[in-house]
């Protein structure tokens, strides 16, 4: 007994600390209090969105999107069109994207312009996913799936069985998992292609992923279920109500019941600990380090902390969504028309878990890089038609490579690119920096330099390419030498438009400085005055590099038309300039 006794005492000695620790940090999080108020001009029924420089995004029933500084300050207000649906994301270039109760989702720039927006047949089921490239996937009531390019172009849509159940999502090897009416989990490939479906012994209600991509689903019996990438059900576990979200920290997996629970899973499934919210839940619990957030039903914040447990409960005042931030501010949306802030308490650990909140991140992408061992080339190399084009596009043979750019045009002509459109791009942004930014030598001499490959690659950019394609067409054309392949990288440039923070329009202003020739090179002049034409309709606006090379065009030793349409674009009237 006595050699257990300074075991014991040190055991007693670490629980106290434990403990001790657990209450500082109860006092710190009881410190959170309202950082500001916005009143907007209607109720706010979605979550608000976070961008990546810390602009907070509401859309309210006035049909306005607010942009608020981390002050509570209005930056701008952007005019919808009509009244929103729950539906709101930001992608990583800053395009915010919302849907509305007619059936338009509409993208919106950084600085509230409208870039487009795309009708659809029936109201969005929850917010977009937002693949990495750029890519945005939105279901439609009641099943359908469909894939836009970040211009807005649809590349493909599926419809399954059932009605589609929450927003799908993402894991870091591109897996998409939807949930549906017909008691389902799918697996689709980013391109829409069926991986696999599970059945489930009753309708599902959410999904997560965790660090090891195992896909958690909520079910209407009350359970949650673990499944492995492969499709195979690893646990269940019952947590006695429906499950209205579920959340996945450092340590834990959190389900939120609809009858107010909170309870507290290890990775295999065990359970770890049970709390009432004393109100019932309609979604995923925010994680925000060691500590956890969740807003009742009746508009109560609950503060928790294991193994402390509820630490503090009090009225927001109002009903409403709420977004986790990186810095560990929360943002609820109420339907008292008011956006309000939470500042982070001192002390609090930013690390938030694999996938904190619903919609996994403050943008709402849905999407984690989290994933299975092999990730996305795993996939592809399990692809027929990608083995078969990059073997193409791969070989030494300037032929081969012809033909797969022969195959990929022919594809865009047929309409018919559909799902293939992500590793397709893939390629050609490789294709289209060789000899450049990705040369290959022999005897200390380039061998893969060749303008006409980069120029077609570059063109078929400009039609199927992605928000990331932007930045490989900038760092080829700053690279660029040949001026019949730049003027297709401006081409491509402008076609992709999509240019907020200006580097499209710096690095076409600066090629066509750069490429001045006597005598004057019109093909280059008319698409050096296309595409910051079209940059500058997207963006609504001229920079000032765009302004001087577009004013130098207009006094240049050009054809007449070239001449106009620069001083048209100038003067806000973007059309096509001709080069004969």
């Amino acid at each position: 007994m006595k050699r257990k006794l300074p075991f014991l005492i040190a055991l007693v000695a670490i629980s106290v600390a434990a403990l001790m620790a657990a209450r500082l940090e109860s006092a710190q999080l009881r410190q959170a209090t309202f950082a500001w108020r916005f009143a907007t001009g209607g109720q706010i029924r979605s979550r608000p969105a976070v961008g990546q420089d810390g602009t907070i995004y509401a859309v309210a029933e006035d049909s306005y999107l607010y942009a608020l500084s981390p002050r509570g300050e209005l930056a701008w207000k952007a005019d919808l069109g009509w009244l929103p649906w729950d539906c709101l994301a930001v992608s990583q270039e800053g395009m915010i994207y919302a849907g509305l109760k007619n059936g338009n989702l509409v993208a919106v720039t950084p600085r509230g312009v409208v870039a487009w927006r795309e009708h659809f047949d029936g109201l969005f089921v929850a917010d977009p996913l937002i693949a990495p490239d750029g890519t945005v996937y939105i279901g439609v009531a009641p099943a359908t799936l469909i894939s836009l390019s970040e211009s807005g172009r649809e590349q493909w849509s599926i419809t399954l069985p059932g009605s589609l159940i929450g927003a799908p999502i993402m894991d870091g090897a591109g897996t998409i998992y939807l949930v549906a009416s017909d008691r389902r989990l799918y697996a689709l490939t980013q391109w829409g292609e069926f991986r696999w479906s599970l059945p489930l012994q009753a309708q599902p209600t959410t999904t997560a992923i965790a660090r090891d991509g195992t896909v958690l689903v909520g079910t209407e019996d009350g359970k949650v279920i673990a499944v492995n990438p492969n499709g195979d059900m690893v646990w269940s576990r019952a947590v006695d109500a429906p499950v209205a979200g579920v959340s996945v920290g450092v340590d834990e997996i959190v389900a939120a019941t609809t009858n107010g629970g909170l309870v507290g899973l290890s990775a295999a499934g065990r359970a770890l600990w049970r709390e009432s919210a004393g109100a019932g839940l309609d979604t995923s619990p925010l994680i925000r380090g060691s500590g956890l957030l969740a807003f009742a039903l009746d508009g109560t914040l609950l503060l928790l902390h294991q193994p402390v447990g509820v630490i503090e409960r009090f009225n927001v005042g109002t009903a409403g969504a709420a977004v986790l931030a990186r810095d560990g501010s929360v943002y609820l949306g109420g339907r008292d028309w008011v956006v309000y802030a939470f500042s982070r308490p001192a002390g609090t650990e930013r690390i938030i878990g694999p996938w904190p909140q619903a919609g996994h991140d403050e943008q709402h992408s849905g999407r984690t890089p989290f994933g299975p061992p092999g990730g996305i080339e795993a996939a592809l190399n399990a692809t027929p038609d990608y083995l078969y084009l990059d073997s193409l596009a791969g070989s030494d043979s300037h032929e081969q490579t012809q033909l797969f750019l022969s195959e990929v045009r022919s594809r865009v002509d047929r309409g018919s690119l559909g799902k293939s459109t992500w590793y397709v791009v893939r390629i050609l942004e490789q294709l289209a920096g060789t000899g450049l930014i990705d040369p290959a030598y022999r005897n200390q001499k380039v061998i893969n330099d060749f303008p006409d490959v980069r120029a077609a690659a570059a063109s078929l950019l400009g039609a199927v390419g992605s928000a990331g394609s932007r930045w490989t067409l900038i760092r080829i054309a700053n690279a660029e030498t040949d001026s019949f392949a730049l003027s297709a990288e401006i081409r491509a440039l402008g076609s992709l438009a999509f240019d907020e923070d200006g580097s499209s329009a710096r690095t076409i202003a600066a090629a066509f400085v750069r490429a001045q020739t006597t005598p004057a090179d019109n093909r280059l002049a008319a698409e050096t005055v296309d595409a910051l034409g079209s940059i500058a309709s997207a963006t609504g606006l001229i920079t000032q590099p765009a302004a001087e090379t577009l004013f130098a065009i207009s006094r240049g030793p050009y054809l007449e038309q070239i001449r106009a349409a620069a001083l048209a674009a100038l003067e806000g009237k973007h059309g096509r300039a001709t080069k004969e």
